[in-house]
């Protein structure tokens, strides 16, 4: 009898202490899962050909957009890291800029108003340049030039970060007589009686660029 019950007690012990051991390693392996961290994304994503820049534009009188265009992003990179943009650069060809729609005399002599000494003097200034250095919150901060000029602009964005790949949308105006724009300039002179009926300097700027990461 005293044989049994011992070895009951041994039996039991040995479970009890085979139970523990297995709490042990089952907490071990939660607190090793709990450690373990998301790896953060990070790199250099490349903007997508089909990333545009929409622009419209108006007269002082006007209630709506007089005219709308498009210029092309010739090239343009974001960089990433841990999980947040913190920089980015981005060309314009300005030779591209012009009206959507389907091309007329009108548009066609936009385009070359809008590339000749009086406004963009494309001869001499083929690209416009934005340096992004930070995107904080949903507020984007950058150097943008235009003519050789570089000004500070911010703007709002909404931004999406994936490990492949990244959108951004934006809608903002922006005053374009602190590039110093020839007709602009002129224009800013008139008389006020006049001016109703002058080009208004902020253009309103619509982003909706993609881009992905690089390949290692």
């Amino acid at each position: 009898m005293k044989k049994i019950v011992l070895s009951m007690l041994t039996l039991s012990t040995i479970a009890f202490s085979s139970c523990g051991e297995k709490n042990e390693e089952m907490e071990k392996e939660v607190t090793e899962t709990e450690n373990v961290e998301v790896a953060k994304i990070s790199g250099t994503y490349h903007v997508a050909e089909s990333s545009v820049v929409t622009w419209s534009a108006q007269s002082y009188k006007d209630t709506v957009p007089e005219h709308v265009g498009t210029v092309a992003i010739s090239e343009g990179s974001i960089e990433v890291e841990n999980d947040a943009i913190v920089g980015g650069k981005f060309s314009f060809d300005m030779a591209s800029i012009l009206e959507s729609g389907e091309p007329n005399d009108y548009t066609v002599m936009l385009q070359n108003h809008l590339k000749d000494t009086s406004f963009f003097f494309v001869a001499n200034f083929a690209t416009s340049s934005f340096t992004l250095n930070s995107v904080e919150g949903d507020v984007a901060t950058g150097s943008l030039e235009v003519l050789g000029i570089s000004k500070e602009i911010s703007f709002p964005i909404e931004t999406t970060v994936s490990a492949e790949l990244i959108a951004a949308k934006a809608n903002f105006d922006l005053n374009m007589l602190q590039f110093n724009l020839p007709y602009l300039l002129e224009q800013d002179t008139l008389p006020e009686a006049e001016k109703m009926e002058s080009t208004n300097p902020t253009v309103t700027f619509q982003l909706d660029i993609s881009a992905s990461k690089a390949a290692h």
